[in-house]
């Protein structure tokens, strides 16, 4: 197993575990009597933590698919890795804030969503090319 195949896994099932973490406030809050909806962003942590760690755990197929050095590989699951925990801090803070909508009210936390957006990006374009060269 490569050291990028060791990353997607690790950092796969750490955000799906995170992502199941951010149910239990989401139960609780919904249980009180007469409970309002549940928060927004608590909502989009909970469900974008749980899509993103099985993104990364799908990405481990084209870890190994792709046929770039080693160290390519290994740089973009790190990046994809690090996309999840930089979205996934954006939108518990934005929940643990009270943000309504980041854009309407631009949030502090919209660097934390660029750096999300820039290294998915960069982290599946090279995972992009390994495959392509690989076919």
């Amino acid at each position: 197993m490569t050291a990028a195949e060791k990353i997607l896994i690790v950092g796969g099932v750490a955000t799906l575990a995170y992502g199941v973490l951010l149910g239990y406030p989401m139960t609780v809050l919904r249980m009180r009597s007469g409970a309002p909806p549940t928060p927004r962003y608590l909502t989009v942590a909970h469900v974008g933590a749980v899509l993103q760690g099985a993104v990364v755990l799908g990405l481990v197929w084209p870890a190994r698919m792709s046929t770039l050095p080693a160290g390519w590989n290994t740089a973009a699951a790190w990046l994809v890795v690090a996309s999840g925990v930089f979205i996934a801090a954006k939108d518990t803070i934005n929940w643990l804030t009270g943000v309504g909508d980041e854009f309407a009210e631009h949030a502090r936390t919209v660097p934390l969503g660029a750096a999300g957006a820039v290294t998915i990006t960069a982290g599946l374009g090279i995972f992009l090319v390994g495959i392509l060269a690989a076919l």
